[in-house]
Order: structure tokens, then C-alpha cells, then sequence
């Protein structure tokens, strides 16, 4: 239930919120236009994701799937315990450490794992990967710290029938 007094009426509660706030609409709806075309690979990118979702604690987020992500649920289910699970590449690895910390102590974040990181995605891919963590953390606390996750679980069932329409 949302902990924040919001307008009655259909639709998401975080889009319910941010009617309250119309001044970030546009922000946030640009936020995900530029995560939805970030070029970080679609699996890195949903690994990312859930383990945000997990930090956050997120209903929402951590129901969510990414479907051109080929991640399944043992893999998803993994993401808490990537520094000790072979299902992961060293750098899946390395994203969901960095992920970890940026979202929890982000000044332990050593310059050897962004050197690492920066290796292996280029300088742009670090600072879109930095953006992308950035925005999945902030919302996901927004919608947490308000309650506007646990009042719009997903039915899959139901956006599955829309998506086949």
C-alpha cells in the first residue's frame, strides 16, 4: 500500500505519484527512454537489474523480467550469490560487484575495478553501465521507500495475453 496519499483511479501508483510531481515527468520518462536504449548487453543489463531489485527489496522490480535477456530463473535467482557462482562470467562478475557497491558503499568502488570494467565495456560502457545502475537504483527506491511497489505487482498472465494482442 502506498505511504504517500495519491489520485484515485486505474494505473500504476508510481505513475499515480508522479502526477503529484509534474515537473519530473519528462525527466523520468527520458531516463528510460535512454536506459530502454542503452547498448550494454541485454543479459549484463538484466543481471544488473536484479541485483538492484534485490538491494532494494523491490516487489516490482524483482517480479519484472527482461525477455531478451535469455537469463532463467536459476540464473536470476543466483545474482545474490555472483561472487561464488560459476553461472557468472568474470565480467558479469565484476558489473554486479560494482553494482553492489555503487548502490551500498560506492566510495569502496576501487579504481581496479572500474580500470577492469573499463577494459571490457570501453570508457562509454562504464559511464552508461554508472547511468543505467544509477537510474534502476533511484527509482527503485522511490518506489520502496513510498510503497508504490507493493501495490502494482505484475501479472504476467495479463501482460502476456496484452503483449499477444
Amino acid at each position: 500500500m502506498a505511504r504517500i496519499d495519491l489520485p484515485e483511479g486505474d494505473g500504476l501508483d508510481v505513475a499515480k505519484a508522479l502526477t503529484k510531481v509534474p515537473h519530473f515527468i519528462d525527466v523520468v520518462v527520458g531516463y528510460e527512454k535512454a536506459i530502454a536504449a542503452s547498448p550494454i548487453d541485454p543479459r549484463l543489463h538484466e543481471l544488473v537489474r536484479m541485483r538492484i531489485a534485490n538491494l532494494n527489496q523491490c516487489v516490482t522490480c524483482l517480479e519484472f523480467r527482461r525477455d531478451d535477456s535469455g537469463l532463467d530463473e536459476a540464473i536470476l535467482a543466483a545474482v545474490p550469490e555472483f561472487a561464488t557462482s560459476a553461472l557468472f562470467t568474470d565480467l558479469e562478475k565484476q558489473a554486479l560487484l560494482f553494482t553492489e557497491l555503487f548502490c551500498t558503499t560506492s566510495t569502496d568502488i576501487s579504481d581496479e575495478l572500474i580500470a577492469d570494467l573499463e577494459a571490457e565495456l570501453g570508457t562509454a560502457g562504464v559511464a552508461d553501465l554508472a547511468l543505467v545502475i544509477g537510474k534502476y537504483l533511484a527509482m527503485g527506491r522511490f518506489m520502496q521507500v513510498l510503497g508504490l511497489d507493493q501495490a502494482c505487482k505484475i501479472d504476467h498472465a495479463r501482460l502476456a495475453g496484452v503483449a499477444g494482442s
